[in-house]
């Protein structure tokens, strides 16, 4: 694994918090700053990234254990991960890029140990998820509640923002080696 450490972020919620949002509102104002920003999708479900039965399924199921698909202006590859994957292998792969992210943000990853925002909306939640312990370093929400991190509200961007950069000063983190599922 590479010694590099790329700055992360997790934006995290429960469904419908605003973390989608959130997340594609960082990366324009990360990116609109000049910062190299990554992000990584954390879904529980199923997704099936090939269509069945097409040329790159076809060399997947024959027992490639990588496909890459090359475009017109995309390159994508699609690997089945192993118990055995982990973040740490997320972040070796991004370091490894010919011009490697500045920051990397999961959108709706809980279980890593990097820093997390969590995003409340409903107002029967009446505290976060996690705590400090945990890698929480802010609640964002519009809502009253108790936490014993910063709250910051939706707007104004920037005070997030402010957060995140702070957590990138931070050497305490654990290393990313918490499984992906």
């Amino acid at each position: 694994m590479t010694s590099y450490r790329i700055p992360t972020v997790a934006i995290v919620g429960h469904k419908n918090s605003g973390k989608t949002t959130l997340t594609v509102r960082l990366i324009e104002a990360f990116a609109a700053a000049g910062t190299r920003v990554a992000s990584v999708k954390h879904t529980s479900d199923e997704v099936g990234f090939d269509k069945p039965g097409r040329d790159s399924d076809r060399l997947r199921t024959a027992g490639a254990i990588a496909v890459g698909l090359v475009a017109k202006s995309e390159l994508g590859f699609y690997l089945n991960h192993t118990p055995q994957t982990s973040e740490e292998w997320i972040e070796a792969t991004f370091a490894s890029l010919p011009i490697p992210p500045q920051l990397i943000i999961y959108e709706g990853y809980r279980g890593g140990p990097h820093p997390k925002i969590e995003c409340i909306r409903d107002p029967a939640i009446q505290e976060p998820s996690f705590s400090g312990d945990e890698g929480l370093i802010a609640v964002v929400t519009d809502l009253r509640i108790q936490a014993g991190v910063p709250i910051l509200p939706f707007e104004p961007l920037e005070s997030i923002c402010d957060i995140v950069r702070a957590s990138f000063a931070r050497s305490d983190w654990p290393r990313a080696a918490s499984k992906l599922h």
